[in-house]
């Protein structure tokens, strides 16, 4: 029998009691450890699945639906731009391009109502609403589409139309604030499982940490790896979300910011509108390369800007009138819209979306000027027409109720007859204002000869110049000089030039006709006068529609002059005025010459000389 305290090639029944235990828990940790390593690798792949439907939800439904708004709103702003220039000028061919944008609408409309389905109420009623304001705005303009006495109204109750278009954008916040808080709330949603993906992580690790401290540096390099797997994430995520969004830009400039308002990225429609290249601004401070001062070039604080203040806060903000400056220094209008830059729930800058408004700005000044030339034209018809009308409506009573002799009755029909062509004349003015304004104003050019032109003048305003006791003459012209004109156009402002002068020529006085060639080789029609003269300050008006220098003295419209203007610039060329109180005025036609001038160089005006 063996002695139980001697050495033995065998355990004890305590040691081997005891080493199952042991290796019995060895396994059993070991297991766990097995099992706390297998849910750590399928708990990421469980709740990734999650997280990636999450996300899905987001990049495919929620971003989708947010950026679908933003086009709305640039196709709201196009149609009103659109429906705006054809107000004013009443050319229906405008229509074509607002019914194209109005497709484009109705089919992010389309698409916008299939992806809020399964949203929130709030959604589904803000897109409802949003395509009720729409209908009630296209109805409007399809009205004065069709019906130009509808367009003449909504151009003068302007603000009708402009307080559906405030509607329409009203309704399209909304909506976009609904959606955003739908993905604000999707995000949320993801946060939660990634914050629970961490916690049942971080349970695992501690149970790996208890069964097997050996396993601990393992873990921890796991955690890190999961970590990095979740950051490269998370910089896919947003890398995706900055390209869809520059993508998405078209015409409009998009510059991407950070919290510290630093210019990051700028689209290339943001480059050609601003004059930088993307990396021109890569770094530089948004506010002083951009925004630095207002319009009316008053410096902007840095402290008082919209944009950085709106960074600090929620990082939204916009404004519907206002100015960026390019990199050569010049003014752009803008109308701009500033959207935070979301990691998750981190806000990590913002995306500033800016559109060129400078022909809606000059579409604006447009509509207004055409508003101010109808106030005008209407007061000129109800002043001018009037006593010429008046002065008809007398006479006609007169050979109507009384018995005239026939040398009154001539006298009544001569009394008319000058009513109507004052009348007719005014009528032809005005018709001719019109073209000039609407760019309508046409010349049929042909090589004349400056002489021709002045003798004709010279044979209308003869006997009406020597019946007031005024001489009316042609100074010596230049040899062989020609000019490329619309002869009958030429006339009439010449006719108005020297119906002019006679009215401030007193007795005795003298008008000279010429012709001379100005520096850049054109050719000078010219009126001199020896009358009052034009007082300095009335010369920059001088031009201008319906305006007079003596307003109570009135004998005419006040627009033979922009009418004299309007010809000259329809020719290629321009008119001047020198003034000497007291001592007589001079205007001058300025005209090009053919485009092949005949054989032998004409002298200069110095040559020939003038009085």
């Amino acid at each position: 029998m063996v002695n139980s305290s001697s050495p033995s090639t065998f355990s004890s029944p305590s040691s081997v009691d005891g080493e199952v235990p042991r290796i019995a828990g060895t396994y059993w940790l070991l297991a766990l450890v097995s099992a706390a390593l297998l849910a750590m690798a399928a708990v990421p792949v469980l709740l990734g699945e999650r997280t990636d439907r999450l996300q899905s939800e987001i990049v495919d439904v929620l971003e989708p639906a947010r950026t679908l708004g933003s086009r709305l709103t640039l196709l709201h702003a196009r149609q009103m731009s659109r429906f705006q220039a054809f107000l004013l000028t009443g050319d229906r061919s405008f229509r074509i391009p607002y019914q194209a944008a109005l497709g484009d609408e109705q089919e992010a409309y389309g698409q916008l109502q299939a992806l809020v389905r399964g949203m929130d109420l709030t959604v589904r009623e803000g897109v409802a609403r949003l395509s009720s304001v729409s209908e009630v705005w296209h109805a409007g303009h399809q009205a004065a589409f069709a019906s130009e006495e509808q367009r003449i109204f909504l151009m003068e109750n302007f603000d009708v139309e402009q307080r559906r278009y405030t509607d329409l954008q009203q309704a399209t916040l909304q909506l976009e604030d609904a959606i955003r808080r739908e993905v604000n709330a999707g995000r949320y949603r993801m946060d939660e499982v990634r914050r629970l993906q961490g916690r049942i992580q971080i349970g695992l690790i501690l149970v790996v940490l208890i069964a097997l401290v050996g396993l601990v540096q393992v873990a921890r390099d796991l955690r890190n790896l999961t970590r990095d797997a979740q950051a490269r994430r998370r910089e896919a995520v947003v890398a995706r979300r900055d390209m869809d969004a520059l993508q998405e830009a078209t015409s409009d400039g998009v510059l991407s910011v950070d919290l510290e308002g630093k210019c990051v990225t700028l689209n290339r429609a943001g480059s050609e509108l601003l004059g930088y290249l993307s990396g021109d601004l890569r770094g530089r401070d948004l506010h002083d390369a951009l925004h630095h001062t207002g319009a009316d070039r008053t410096p902007r604080a840095r402290e008082a800007s919209v944009i950085l203040g709106a960074l600090r806060g929620d990082g939204i903000a916009r404004s519907l009138d206002d100015v960026f400056w390019r990199k050569d220094g010049s003014a752009l209008p803008v109308q701009w819209s500033l959207r935070p830059l979301m990691d998750g729930r981190v806000m990590r800058g913002g995306v500033l979306t800016f559109s060129d408004m400078s022909e809606l700005r000059a579409q604006e000044a447009a509509l207004r000027r055409a508003v101010q030339a109808r106030e005008d034209v209407v007061a000129i018809v109800s002043h001018d027409l009037r006593n010429p009308l008046g002065v008809v409506s007398a006479s006609a009573e007169l050979l109507l109720e009384l018995p005239l002799t026939e040398d009154e009755v001539r006298s009544q029909a001569e009394v008319i007859s000058r009513s109507a062509q004052r009348m007719r004349q005014l009528t032809e003015d005005l018709l001719d204002v019109s073209k000039m304004e609407a760019g309508a104003l046409s010349v049929d050019t042909s090589t004349q000869d400056p002489r021709d032109i002045l003798d004709d003048t010279i044979l209308v305003f003869g006997p009406q110049a020597r019946a007031k006791g005024i001489r009316l003459t042609v100074a010596p012209l230049p040899l062989s000089v020609r000019v490329k004109a619309d002869r009958s156009r030429v006339l009439q402002a010449l006719a108005n030039l020297v119906g002019n002068a006679l009215k401030f020529t007193p007795i005795d006085g003298e008008i000279t006709l010429f012709a001379e060639e100005t520096a850049d080789g054109r050719v000078a029609l010219g009126v001199s006068d020896t009358g009052q003269g034009i007082p300095e300050e009335a010369l920059s008006h001088l031009f201008d529609r319906f305006w007079q220098v003596r307003r109570h003295d009135r004998t005419g419209a006040g627009l033979g002059l922009a009418i004299v203007k309007g010809i000259a610039e329809a020719h290629g060329g321009d008119v001047s005025v020198e003034s000497t109180p007291g001592a007589g005025t001079t205007f001058r036609l300025v005209l090009s010459r053919p485009d092949d001038p005949p054989a032998g160089a004409a002298p200069t005006v110095e040559d020939a000389g003038r009085p």
